[in-house]
């Protein structure tokens, strides 16, 4: 017990940063899986992983303060090639998130080899750290989670009407779909560091996904995915602690539990 004490209080701030950014992607996810465009968060992922490598590339050219913002930025434009794709050239959604993750991927590729910029730091973007997150990391957790709130409060109603309606006529749904794309983009930026970029997408899925096989109200859903997410990341904390695996992988073991539950349940109807 007392390892464990001990342990605990190395990770208290990814904890109850995992747990603030669980809570603000449930306000966001049921939005995603209505949709039908679950792939979204990890084409984001792919894309903030280039501008990680372009930020360390040109960080020693620009000021270490405008590092953040530059990723932001450039994430939330190279993103917008989805939407260029899906209304311009008439792809299907998922097929332009898929075409964007694997151009975003391949261009990080090649800069990462020519540059050598396989270092530590970038590595640990694609697993995350539970032990790496400081109170700064913490800060912005909860600054997300605020935002989140105020945001889901004030344009809910036109996303719930895009899930069922994209063009309804009167509505003008621009600032609506900014808004969540910058959203989910600092949601995934926060996420990344503590998830890592290959399994923070779990956090957008498994939940959500689980609780809509039993439940269509809104709010319902929303309540009891706060409640799962919260309970995937201190599960998967216990998990990693006692067995010293990586967290990211153990909150995907233990979320996992709600899809084979819904096999179960499935079955038994």
């Amino acid at each position: 017990m007392k390892f464990f004490l001990d342990s605990l209080s190395l990770v208290k701030w990814g904890v109850l940063s995992g747990i603030l950014l669980g809570i603000s992607i449930s306000f966001t996810s049921p939005f995603l899986i209505l949709k039908r465009n679950a792939l979204f968060p990890h084409a984001l992922t792919h894309v903030y992983f280039l501008a990680i490598i372009l930020a360390s590339i040109v960080l020693n050219k620009i000021p270490f303060y405008f590092s953040f913002p530059f990723i932001a930025i450039f994430t939330l434009l190279f993103t917008s090639l989805i939407w260029i794709l899906r209304k311009r050239v008439k792809f299907y959604e998922d097929t332009s998130t898929s075409i964007v993750t694997h151009l975003a991927l391949g261009i990080a590729l090649i800069l990462a080899t020519k540059t050598y910029q396989y270092d530590a730091r970038i590595l640990s973007y694609l697993f995350g750290s539970l032990i790496g997150i400081t109170y700064k990391e913490f800060f912005e957790s909860f600054i997300t989670f605020f935002f989140t709130l105020v945001i889901f409060y004030k344009f809910y109603p036109l996303w719930i009407a895009q899930i069922t309606d994209k063009e309804l006529p009167g509505l003008d749904f621009k600032l609506a779909n900014l808004l969540f794309l910058i959203l989910v983009t600092f949601q995934i930026i926060i996420g990344v560091k503590l998830m890592g970029i290959l399994l923070v997408s779990v956090l957008f899925i498994f939940s959500t996904s689980f609780v809509l096989q039993f439940t269509k109200n809104f709010k319902f859903l929303i309540l009891i995915t706060i409640l799962l997410n919260i309970l995937g990341i201190l599960g998967g904390t216990i998990i990693s602690i006692f067995w010293d695996v990586p967290f990211s992988g153990a909150v995907v073991i233990f979320m996992s539990l709600y899809i084979l539950l819904s096999f179960i349940l499935s079955f038994l109807k």
